[in-house]
């Protein structure tokens, strides 16, 4: 019963050895993964030009409104913390 106790503590330790994946894995992976960092920081720059976009027009006119302030400001808030994100995430894989 003790012998037990002392195998079950071994296998649940984690590996003492990192897993190192080979260029043939990790290449691939790092390009597609600064390509999708790159496009989300596009989208996310479109997005705020564009939403502020909106939020002027609906300020300047006095018709109706296509999206609400509050929502507006949410999706710019939003696509702020992508693109910071994104950049962040970019930065750490170079």
């Amino acid at each position: 019963m003790i012998g037990e106790a002392a195998t079950e503590a071994v296998l649940a330790q984690p590996p003492t050895d990192p897993v190192i994946f080979p260029a043939e894995v990790w290449d691939p992976l790092v390009s597609a993964l600064s390509w999708l960092l790159g496009f989300a920081v596009i989208v996310c720059v479109a997005a705020v030009f564009v939403c502020g976009a909106v939020f002027v027009n609906q300020r300047k006119s006095t018709g109706t409104q296509v999206i609400e302030d509050g929502t507006l400001v949410r999706i710019l808030l939003c696509a702020a913390l992508i693109g910071s994100a994104a950049g962040i995430a970019k930065a750490v894989l170079a």
